[in-house]
């Protein structure tokens, strides 16, 4: 049994190896061009420290699944980190996953899938378990092209750019991880300076005192945010750095305006770009 272990393993780490010899292949500059004429320049997403869509499938015989690169904070290989695939998203991208796999030495990893749709998301815990509870310090991205298509053999490729867990959070039923309409912008305090661990939240009415309809991821260290929703209409936000009970006196806390002036439409198709969204201690 322990010698099946072995072999499991080094097939594993080889596997890992030849993607990481393919995934640089195909992204290395034609012979006798520039780099500077080969590589286009990243989007602005990545450039704000958020994950770029997946790159074009590779189709290479007898490999089928998704590979790629997860990045840290800093932008160093995140050695340790997990990818998960889920087969669902029902469950908030939490809990056990389908399937997984081990970011190695380079910041590459491997996922042996079948043909099919799958949710992915990074994870990096910084007491370094491969399974738990989210807790601060931690760090994961859910990725943007959320779910990713596997074809046979063909490898899709899906990098990640982790962000900070600033507080434990649960992501409620109605966070969604992608889509085609909603609203972006940033989170920033009174100094102007982004805010780190806020989420914001949708309403369809004015009542701020319930469970939220909608949700957005927390934001990273650059105050970023994008909240999907699953339609069109007019939806009502409330920043907060909490995310469970009623607000309490010092947590930041914000809205786009007092009554109505709270609330915002959105057409189908649209993602839009709110601004700056300010939060101040509650009172």
């Amino acid at each position: 049994m322990d010698a099946l272990r072995e072999a499991t393993r080094r097939v594993r780490f080889a596997l890992i190896g030849l993607m990481s010899v393919l995934l640089a292949t195909a992204c290395a500059p034609a012979p006798n061009t520039s780099p500077a004429s080969t590589l286009a320049p990243r989007p602005p997403a990545a450039q704000a420290g958020r994950p770029s869509a997946p790159a074009a499938p590779l189709e290479i015989p007898g490999f089928t699944g998704i590979a790629g690169e997860v990045r840290d904070v800093q932008g160093r290989p995140a050695v340790g980190a997990f990818v998960y695939a889920y087969l669902s998203d029902r469950g908030g991208l939490r809990g056990p996953a389908d399937f997984g796999a081990v970011v190695d030495a380079d910041g590459r990893y491997y996922l042996d899938l079948h043909p099919g749709s799958y949710y992915l998301v990074a994870r990096q815990r910084a007491a370094g378990e491969p399974v738990g509870p989210p807790r601060s310090g931690d760090a994961w991205a859910p990725h943007p092209g959320n779910p990713l298509e596997v074809h046979p053999e063909t490898l899709t490729r899906a990098d990640f750019r982790l962000r900070t867990v600033s507080q434990p959070q649960i992501m409620k039923q109605g966070t969604l991880t992608g889509g085609d309409t909603g609203f972006s912008g940033q989170i920033q305090d009174a100094q102007g300076r982004p805010v780190s661990g806020a989420t914001v939240m949708a309403y369809g009415d004015l009542n701020f005192q319930r469970m939220p309809d909608h949700t957005a991821l927390a934001t990273g260290d650059d105050g970023l945010f994008t909240l999907y929703v699953p339609e069109a209409g007019s939806y009502c936000l409330v920043v907060r750095t909490r995310t469970r009970g009623q607000p309490i006196r010092g947590e930041l806390y914000g809205t786009l305006g007092v009554g109505e002036q709270a609330c915002r439409a959105v057409e189908k198709g649209q993602i839009r770009d709110l601004g700056v969204i300010e939060v101040r201690p509650y009172r």
